[in-house]
């Protein structure tokens, strides 16, 4: 079956040629019947919709009154009955004729994109060769969000102003908080502590974030929430804000299993409320 982009299964063969298939390439299994008029409107669609994916994904047809078992255990009670399956499992399903756009926006999200592929790529790679994977696929998809987000990751702490470029363009998407706060610390880093104390001490706003900033940067987090809950403790209007939101940065830099973050989120909390 290598190259081929449709398969006629039976229940001696679904394992071999889907379950089993699907570890290495999406699968889409088709279960129909010859006298199912629905069917014959989606099949030919189905296969068309497939083959212009050019072997990025399998179609399994399976014929209902062939394989009752293999019916049974995918709980088919309607056909036709389509199914996306990913390792081994079914992790997508639709039933009947439904129209070409949603059979397209099936095989999308069953099917990674190059972007998606250029990710994954990444994240098994050494720093340098995932950062010319990422580099390449912006390249190709200048606008998309999370490869730009990612480069952003691999380059912050030596160019955090090239990370803050990198996800400009996405404000709000997943993970941005996270470089701009990574790149503020890594700003920060070798700043004169002895120098910043006293005037945070005193209720500097911009003393108080410059020195959080430059602690988290040499790895003293309990210190950095410290000095931002106390600035948003002790003052009031535009300090208590800039605090709230140094605080809320470096939430975003250490996550929420950061063993300390959970008591600072309930003491800024309490400061606020």
């Amino acid at each position: 079956m290598a190259g081929t982009a449709v398969v006629d299964a039976t229940e001696a063969t679904f394992e071999r040629d889907a379950v089993e298939r699907s570890r290495s390439v999406p699968v889409v299994v088709d279960f129909w019947a010859a006298w199912c008029g629905p069917c014959r409107t989606l099949g030919p669609m189905l296969e068309d919709a497939v083959a212009r994916r050019g072997g990025e994904v399998v179609l399994v047809k399976v014929d209902v009154d062939g394989a009752p078992a293999l019916s049974q255990r995918f709980g088919v009670q309607g056909i036709p009955a389509v199914m996306g399956l990913r390792d081994g499992r079914v992790v997508d399903r639709f039933t009947g004729a439904v129209p070409l756009a949603q059979v397209e926006a099936f095989l999308d999200r069953l099917v990674p994109s190059a972007e998606d592929r250029a990710l994954a790529a990444a994240a098994t790679r050494d720093p340098e060769a995932a950062r010319a994977t990422l580099e390449a696929a912006l390249r190709a998809s200048p606008t998309h969000a999370g490869l730009a987000v990612a480069l952003a990751e691999l380059v912050v702490a030596e160019d955090p102003a090239g990370a803050r470029t990198l996800v400009a363009p996405h404000p709000g998407a997943p993970g941005v908080d996270r470089v701009l706060a990574r790149a503020a610390v890594a700003e920060a880093a070798g700043a004169d502590l002895d120098a910043l104390r006293p005037r945070a001490e005193a209720g500097d706003p911009e003393a108080a974030a410059a020195l959080a900033r430059a602690l988290a940067a040499t790895g003293a987090d309990v210190e950095a929430l410290d000095v931002l809950l106390r600035l948003v403790e002790s003052s009031d209007g535009d300090a208590r804000d800039a605090g709230r939101r140094e605080l809320l940065a470096l939430f975003a830099l250490l996550g929420d299993d950061h063993p300390h973050v959970p008591a600072a989120r309930a003491r800024l909390a309490r400061a606020l409320f």
